[in-house]
């Protein structure tokens, strides 16, 4: 029993690695066990000082606030992140005013549109992103540059909070390019932070054409707070060949699908 016992906590460990924060129901759902019996655990684990609880569920007690920081995250999939951003580009047209969520696949994204002969000195860029708007030299690479403000999270080079989320919904764009924690199974965006769940939401409200771009390693996962289903947005790029089902889920919401090629610039 004590051997059965170790192991679930190992696993629930194991877990935690592999994403920011999870809740006491999927980490139940996942071990096969009960909320009950889960909240046991999590409790001894607390205690043992390997975890802790957080806003919406618990995490790892070495995370750092649950949150890996943007320069790591940067190098996780790289090559992937490059190939989707390529396909983003090519989404944009002159005189469009486009949001740029703060993300690593917006980084790559804008660091391929400044290169772009002629169209970035006709686009409006408004971001909460710090390193996307030095890529954009501070507005000189683009027509107009808005920066939306608010608390700095020094982890993440950005602003994220109800500040940040207070300016976007000021404004009304041709696009938003989005990405996101994870994509469920059952076709809906989530995320762990209520600040990038909160600007996603104003970005899909604010935008007239979204875009979402997520590489193959956030499908089929959910994270504990929802964000929309698929079907609100208009585009996805991913670099994951997608299964019958889900190609049938695309066409019933008229959701276009762009695949990337990794290796090919």
């Amino acid at each position: 029993m004590a051997d059965k016992l170790d192991k679930r906590r190992k696993k629930i460990l194991h877990l935690l690695e592999k994403v920011p924060i999870s809740s006491t129901q999927q980490l139940a759902e996942e071990t096969g066990v009960s909320t009950e019996t889960m909240r046991k655990d999590l409790d001894a684990l607390a205690e043992e000082g390997l975890i802790t609880k957080v806003h919406g569920g618990v995490a790892l007690s070495t995370a750092s606030a649950a949150e890996i920081p943007f320069d790591l995250r940067t190098a996780q999939h790289a090559e992937e992140k490059k190939a989707i951003a390529k396909l983003g580009v090519q989404l944009i047209l002159p005189d469009d005013i486009l949001v740029l969520e703060s993300c690593t696949t917006n980084l790559e994204l804008a660091k391929k549109l400044v290169l772009a002969p002629e169209l970035p000195e006709s686009l409006i860029v408004i971001t909460n992103s710090f390193s996307i708007a030095s890529v954009f030299d501070g507005g000189r690479k683009c027509k107009k540059l808005f920066f939306l403000g608010g608390w700095v999270n020094p982890l993440q080079f950005s602003c994220r909070s109800s500040h940040t989320v207070s300016l976007l919904k000021d404004f009304h764009v041709s696009k938003a390019f989005l990405s996101g924690a994870a994509l469920s199974g059952n076709y809906v965006l989530s995320g762990y932070y209520d600040e990038d769940v909160a600007f996603q939401k104003a970005a899909l409200s604010a935008a007239q054409e979204t875009i979402l771009m997520m590489d193959h390693s956030k499908f089929n996962k959910t994270a504990i707070l929802s964000v929309a289903p698929l079907s609100k947005f208009d585009c996805l790029i991913t670099d994951r060949d997608l299964p019958k089902e889900f190609l049938k889920y695309l066409n019933k919401h008229a959701l276009r699908y762009l695949k990337a090629q990794v290796g090919n610039g």
